[in-house]
């Protein structure tokens, strides 16, 4: 799967690990001069480190949706279908961008495979490179996806049963006027010891995405831990690499957290087949900011009966007293 939240707030770049590290020395500052103040008694060191790197992952995730095409820059996702496709500002367009050259090229598509012509004299770039000539078209699900940079525009294809085009523009509104994230206070309550336990053999589970399109997912297991005294569980997606992903739903969506559920990242058990499940860092799907993204919803089995008020508040545009406003 590729899923929205890998791309906001797990994937790190040199970029992106120079701000966090720049993050955490300064929270680790903060904390250090609060604790050494007169009157001010020493904060234990876990307890510290453990705030320090929930603030410098909370930056890392404001910063990934504030970058010029990040999930609040996406503005549309266009259905492709078989044969021409066309992509411009002029009302002709089967695709019309609201700015941008009056025809910028065609997608042209046969039922497998994807190409593009661009419109003569157009500057279009893809992967950096301008295009001058039809060229392939390599989607989301493949190697080196095929990413088209136009004007303010980036867009590129996804599959989701079939093609569409998905359309970020940095210039969007909802970009410009993010209002900023809002957190419950940090709880180490909410930070819980689960044990992993294994599937055998490994299972998938059906996932289903806001489109109603269902996908089945490779799932190795599922975390078993407790809270406020009651056993739970909930099931994990791995994507590879060295966490895995979960979605969840609780008691507070609707209310004080988003709707349809939230995600979280775990790191992947010990030796011991023990992990850490910080709720603190639950956070929103991409469907929280833009009604153009295709976030998964969390199956039946990873619904909670309890109020998880920890990590990310609902999103509400214009509210004040959140983290990253300008």
């Amino acid at each position: 799967m590729n899923h929205a939240a890998k791309t906001a707030a797990n994937q790190y770049t040199p970029h992106d690990q120079r701000s966090v590290h720049r993050a955490l020395r300064f929270f680790v500052l903060s904390l250090a001069l609060v604790a050494f103040s007169p009157g001010q008694a020493e904060s234990p060191p876990e307890s510290s480190q453990w705030l320090a790197e929930l603030q410098a992952w909370k930056q890392h995730r404001l910063e990934s949706l504030k970058r010029p095409f990040g999930w609040l820059s996406l503005v549309g996702m266009e259905w492709l279908h078989k044969g021409s496709n066309t992509i411009g500002s002029a009302a002709d367009n089967r695709i019309q961008l609201s700015h941008g050259a009056p025809h910028v090229g065609d997608f042209d598509y046969d039922g497998e495979k994807l190409f593009f012509t661009p419109a003569p004299g157009v500057e279009i770039y893809a992967n950096d490179q301008r295009v001058t000539d039809t060229i392939p078209v390599a989607t989301d699900q493949q190697e080196n996806t095929t990413k088209f940079r136009h004007d303010s525009y980036e867009f590129y294809v996804i599959e989701r049963g079939k093609p569409a085009l998905r359309i970020k523009d940095s210039q969007a509104p909802t970009r410009l006027n993010f209002a900023g994230l809002e957190y419950f206070p940090a709880d180490p309550k909410w930070r819980v010891k689960a044990r992993f336990i294994p599937y055998q053999p490994p299972k998938s589970i059906e996932i289903v995405n806001v489109l109603g399109l269902l996908n089945k997912e490779p799932s190795p297991g599922a975390l078993a831990f407790e809270l406020n005294g009651t056993p739970q569980r909930l099931d994990v997606i791995d994507e590879g690499g060295d966490e895995y992903f979960i979605i969840f739903a609780d008691r507070t969506n609707g209310r004080s957290t988003y709707g349809p559920g939230r995600f979280v990242y775990v790191k992947k058990p010990d030796a011991t087949g023990e992990t850490w499940l910080d709720f603190n860092r639950a956070y929103n799907p991409p469907c929280a900011f833009t009604d153009y993204s295709t976030c998964p919803l969390p199956p039946p089995q990873n619904r909670l009966r309890e109020f998880i008020t920890a990590g990310e508040k609902k999103y509400r545009v214009g509210s004040p007293a959140r983290e990253g406003m300008d």
